[in-house]
């Protein structure tokens, strides 16, 4: 079987300290260090994936399931790059940048063509953009604050506007910018914070605009990333690319409020294999940042009405993209976590970071050994003991504890080992999962099990780590089934 699980394993993660610091202002050691990935720009390119993130550019998956890191001459784009083919050209802009960037191909090398102008020609540097190639037409669309007027009632007023650009300069707008869609403090989902509490304010943005048929379909996110509540929302227009729009029936389109992952916020809409379509969006992972998140994916349908659906945002494991032929019917694989809120048992724990907190569903804690424990070893037993169960794949999502880049203590691979007990006494030991040798730099290592694995629990052992590096586990999740013994 072919299986992916959300969020997505993405090799090399890139710090995201670096621009925190720049964007206030302040000494980059006022920031904890850490490590995040968001705003996914994605564009189906040659039977490939490319992905253009927040933090760093770009990441090539050629199985739709792990993604490499890939350079394209440009180091990063700060936040939400934006990426558009467009007369055998690739173009790129960032959040905030006034800087266009041509390529002749999605992998660059990429240099700078021009600068973002307005139709007088003051140059710009637009919020959160997207492009829209539309034949020989080309659109930009990007984040703003609007005047409010009198009646008003809002702390503050943001929205979706758009412009078309010269298809000869396209770093130049043709015409004035024009309001495509505002916070509307009658829809709850828009509001800020974690229940949707200030009705006085939203956060439009993360543009992404998509033509499929004659339909111009555009995604947008509020309100919040460093909420639960993150979600997106779609307008559509049978009119033009600029006027028309209105919102879906099913609005949200994309939500995740409870769970180990949540926030499906600021994403795109992509093409994929076999004629598919995906939503890629942010989630929320702010423990040591309110901006550190990590990535996910699902597929997408269009109903009768004509109106995209995603059928859900998941952290199970799905099918891989090019498996079935309709994943937007139907993509789970059927497997159920076994790991999630066992009491699992350690060679030792930090004062504070007890083994519970490896299983308890949250990306706010983790389980980390003590200092001197010379190999940390987390176990889990499988419900009471007395049903085994099917382990088809397992996920660990790691903490680099200690990590400090400008003192040269650099991330990288942990190596490790994940064994499986057949027998309830949980005595025996059978390896599951070799790491290792692994050499792989992986915040998320999601690995599908080939072989027919029957068990009653797991144990991860720890034997290697980077430099100065302490490795801790916010999730250790097996996936399965129980098994049907009869006689």
């Amino acid at each position: 079987m072919k299986t992916y699980c959300n969020p997505l394993c993405v090799a090399d993660l890139p710090e995201g300290r670096w621009l925190d610091a720049a964007l206030t202002k302040k000494d980059p050691r006022s920031f904890a260090d850490y490590r995040s990935i968001s705003d996914p720009s994605v564009v189906y390119h040659d039977g490939k994936w490319i992905l253009y993130p927040s933090y760093a550019v770009a990441y090539v998956s050629e199985d739709f399931i792990h993604w490499k890191h890939a350079d394209i001459g440009i180091p990063d784009l700060r936040y939400s790059p934006a990426v558009v083919e467009f007369r055998g050209k690739w173009y790129l802009n960032a959040h905030s940048a006034s800087e266009l960037y041509v390529a002749d191909n999605p992998l660059g090398p990429f240099t700078v063509c021009g600068y973002m102008t307005d139709v007088h020609g003051n140059r710009i540097a637009p919020a959160d953009g997207c492009f829209l190639a539309d034949g020989d037409r080309l659109y930009f669309y990007w984040h703003s604050s609007i005047p409010k007027s009198a009646a008003d009632d809002v702390e503050y007023f943001t929205a979706t506007v758009g412009a078309e650009l010269n298809p000869d300069r396209p770093w130049e707008m043709l015409t004035e910018p024009v309001c495509i869609n505002h916070f509307d403090p009658s829809k709850e989902w828009q509001r800020m914070g974690e229940y949707h509490q200030n009705a006085r304010m939203g956060w439009i943005e993360g543009q992404w605009m998509k033509k499929i048929g004659s339909r111009y379909y555009l995604l947008y996110s509020a309100s919040g990333t460093e909420y639960s509540t993150y979600s997106n929302g779609i307008l559509y227009s049978d009119e033009g690319p600029l006027s028309g729009f209105r919102p879906q029936k099913n609005d949200p389109f994309t939500e995740k409020r409870t769970g180990l992952i949540r926030g499906a916020g600021h994403g795109c809409l992509t093409d994929g294999p076999d004629d598919t379509l995906w939503v890629f969006y942010t989630n929320t992972f702010n423990y040591n940042h309110i901006y550190e998140r990590r990535i996910s994916m699902d597929p997408v349908g269009i109903n009768e009405d004509g109106e995209l659906y995603c059928p859900a945002a998941t952290e199970f494991p799905q099918f891989a993209p090019g498996v079935r032929p309709h994943p937007e019917l139907g993509n789970d694989a059927g497997w159920l976590p076994l790991t999630f809120m066992e009491r699992p048992t350690a060679t030792s724990a930090a004062p504070g970071r007890d083994p519970l907190y490896a299983c308890d569903e949250s990306v706010l804690t983790w389980w980390q050994p003590a200092d001197n424990d010379p190999e940390p070893a987390l176990t889990v037993r499988f419900g009471l003991g007395s049903t085994r169960y099917h382990v088809r794949a397992v996920r660990l999502i790691w903490r680099d504890i200690g990590m400090e880049i400008l003192d040269g203590i650099l991330p990288g691979a942990f190596r490790y080992v994940i064994d499986y007990a057949p027998d309830p006494s949980l005595q025996t030991w059978l390896p599951l999962v070799d790491a290792s040798g692994n050499t792989e730099d992986l915040c998320i290592d999601y690995r599908e099990i080939e072989e027919d694995i029957r068990a009653f629990g797991i144990r991860l052992r720890i034997l290697g780590a980077p430099q100065g590096i302490t490795p801790a586990v916010v999730s250790l999740t097996a996936f399965g089934n129980a098994v049907r013994e009869i006689g």
